[in-house]
């Protein structure tokens, strides 16, 4: 009697595993992709903070901030949005830091294209994903972020034709 309580113990938990792990695996991986989209969301804003300080136009120098500054506002909703999760927010990958080494190495108006073409990815990465995900409040999530960067997509290519 013993032995068949103890087994079905273990077959209501071997059950119950099964109907929880897809879940758990789709969570962990909505976490690592909020996690990093919040390191690029944090590294392009700081590439577009550097690049402002030396435009010499004021009024460039200020598209560049408040596009920056939105960019860091996207890194605090996905941050929030891990945090809801129950996930914590990681610094910033190794790989990155590499990626922005390679485009502090570019000179004058060739960074800024350089942190466009790196913003272009950001956005081509939120596409997939959304497309991807099954999580319709994650993607809602993107999509919002989305939509703000076509915006700094315009404001970046007219900066770049200005400093031409």
């Amino acid at each position: 009697m013993a032995m068949e309580a103890q087994a079905r113990k273990r077959s209501f938990t071997e059950i119950l595993k099964s109907l929880l792990m897809p879940h758990f695996s789709e969570r962990e991986e909505i976490l690592k992709i909020l996690n990093e989209n919040y390191s690029k969301e944090i590294a392009i804003a700081k590439l577009m903070e550097e690049y402002s300080e030396i435009i010499p136009f004021d009024f460039l120098r200020e598209k560049l901030k408040k596009v920056a500054s939105e960019e860091r506002g996207h890194a605090e909703k996905l941050k929030q949005k891990i945090i809801e999760l129950g996930g914590s927010v990681n610094p910033l990958p190794k790989i990155f830091d590499v990626r922005m080494e390679t485009i502090h190495d570019q000179r004058g108006f060739r960074r800024l294209v350089a942190v466009l073409e790196f913003d272009k990815e950001i956005y081509e990465g939120y596409i997939s994903q959304i497309n991807k995900l099954e999580d319709d409040k994650v993607k809602n999530l993107l999509r919002e972020i989305v939509e703000d960067e076509e915006r700094h997509k315009d404001i970046l290519m007219d900066v770049v034709m200005k400093l031409c």
